[in-house]
């Protein structure tokens, strides 16, 4: 299984020794967000682009996710929504220059969210399927023809927070080939959802990245102060077929990142 991370949570200005660090600390590849020598990822042009390809190859790794914006806007913002339409066509073309077919995405913003906000108390994601399936329908329409796959987050600040919400939009869209899941366990967790079996069993089959963020005591195991272990999941996606990678996602610092990278590599290692 490929190790990847935001090589923006090293460094925000300089992407060559973000994954130079990256890369010494066990990772084998990039989750591209932001931090692009100081800008977002839609917002890098073709020069940029050729810049991140030469840093690439220098460490030998490779971007194993586009981390698009894609979905985070207003459910009710109609220009807003369409202009995430026009940022979709840019991650297609990234992900095209960049080798990977895996362009994350999002289900709108939630309107109820707040900051601090306990994210359990969901709002029922059926009374927005009006909004949400028109959004998604071009961009999965896009993807198919690129063969490309768009990989829903499940985040608790959108309207799919849990891996039941996202089944949700997928089954609504169709099932599209083009339409697949961006594990975040914490994030499910962090909604209400039992991780496994009950959040998995709604996605498995389907998924084709995850991110692993630390627990309370900013350490890898149990997740989050549960009884679960990434070893343990881990095992389970891969006798299920799991082919995609596994990325470090907001530990807290740069040296927590890096940290999280070593240790992710002794689980996989080790399996």
């Amino acid at each position: 299984m490929e190790l990847a991370y935001f090589a923006d949570e090293i460094t925000k200005e300089d992407f060559g020794e973000a994954v130079r660090q990256g890369v010494e600390a066990g990772a084998t590849g990039i989750e591209l967000r932001n931090g692009i020598w100081g800008k977002r990822i839609a917002e890098i042009d073709d020069e940029d682009v050729k810049r991140v390809q030469d840093v690439l190859a220098k460490y030998g790794v490779k971007i194993l996710s586009i981390g698009s914006p894609f979905g985070k806007c207003a459910h009710d913002d109609e220009g807003e929504k369409a202009q995430h339409q026009k940022i979709f066509d840019r991650m297609i073309a990234l992900s095209e220059a960049f080798d990977t077919r895996v362009i994350r995405s999002f289900s709108l913003w939630n309107p109820l969210r707040k900051k601090g906000e306990d994210r359990s108390n969901r709002p029922d994601i059926d009374d927005y399927m009006d909004v949400i399936v028109p959004f998604f329908e071009p961009a999965v329409k896009k993807a198919l023809d690129a063969d490309v796959v768009i990989s829903i987050e499940n985040e608790g600040a959108t309207l799919a927070g849990t891996c039941a919400e996202a089944r949700k939009v997928a089954d609504a869209l169709g099932n599209p080939a083009s339409f697949t899941y961006c594990w975040d366990v914490n994030n499910g967790i962090g909604c209400g959802e039992n991780a496994l079996p009950d959040g998995y069993e709604q996605i498995k089959g389907n998924i084709t990245h995850l991110h692993v963020k630390p627990n309370p005591d900013k350490e890898l195991d149990p997740i989050r102060n549960g009884d679960l272990k990434y070893e343990d999941l881990l095992k389970t996606l891969l006798a299920d077929g799991y082919t995609g990678a596994a990325s470090i996602e907001h530990w807290g610092s740069p040296e927590l990142m890096l940290k999280g990278v070593r240790l992710l590599r002794g689980v996989l290692d080790s399996l």
